[in-house]
C-alpha cells in the first residue's frame, strides 16, 4: 500500500511539473531593453495629435505612429499600446504601414499607426504604454504625461 501511494505521489508531482513547463514555454519572456538587443531605434513620432481631413470618413480623429529603424533587417515583430488619460483608457490595434517591406534611406523600417479611430480632446494629457513583441520576446515602453497636439 506504500508503495502505491509513493507511486500515486510521483504521478501527481510529474504532471504538476509537466504542466508548470508548458505553461513557462508559452508565455513571454520580458527583456530589459528588447531595442537594444535587436538593434533598433524608435523614432518620436508617437505623440498623439488631432488631424482634421474632410475627404476621409473619419474627419475629426487622434492618430499617432510608432516607427522603429535599424540598419538590418528587421525581425517579425507586433506593437500594440495602450492609451491612457484621466477620463478614458483606450487599448490600441496596430499595424506596420509598410507590410514589413518598409525601407527609410538606408535603414529598415516599421511603421505601426491604429487600426482603429479614436478621438482624445485637444490638449489632453496623456500616457501611452507600448509593448513591443519580438520572437517570443516583449518590452513595455511607457511615456506618461503627454499632451495632445492639434494640427489644425
Amino acid at each position: 500500500m506504500k508503495k502505491m501511494h509513493f507511486v500515486l505521489v510521483l504521478v501527481i508531482l510529474g504532471v504538476f511539473l509537466l504542466g508548470s513547463c508548458e505553461l513557462t514555454e508559452k508565455s513571454d519572456i520580458v527583456v530589459d531593453n528588447l531595442l537594444e538587443k535587436y538593434n533598433l531605434s524608435m523614432r518620436s513620432d508617437w505623440f498623439i495629435w488631432n488631424d482634421y481631413m474632410p475627404i476621409v470618413v473619419y474627419p475629426l480623429k487622434s492618430i499617432f505612429t510608432i516607427s522603429f529603424d535599424s540598419p538590418v533587417e528587421l525581425p517579425p515583430m507586433e506593437v500594440f499600446a495602450t492609451v491612457i488619460t484621466e477620463r478614458i483608457t483606450i487599448p490600441v490595434s496596430l499595424y506596420d504601414i509598410y507590410g514589413g517591406k518598409g525601407t527609410y534611406g538606408k535603414l529598415f523600417r516599421k511603421d505601426f499607426r491604429p487600426v482603429d479611430h479614436f478621438r482624445l480632446n485637444d490638449g489632453e494629457e496623456y500616457t501611452i504604454e507600448i509593448i513591443v513583441k519580438i520572437l517570443g520576446e516583449q518590452q513595455t515602453i511607457t511615456f506618461e504625461k503627454l499632451k495632445v497636439y492639434t494640427t489644425w
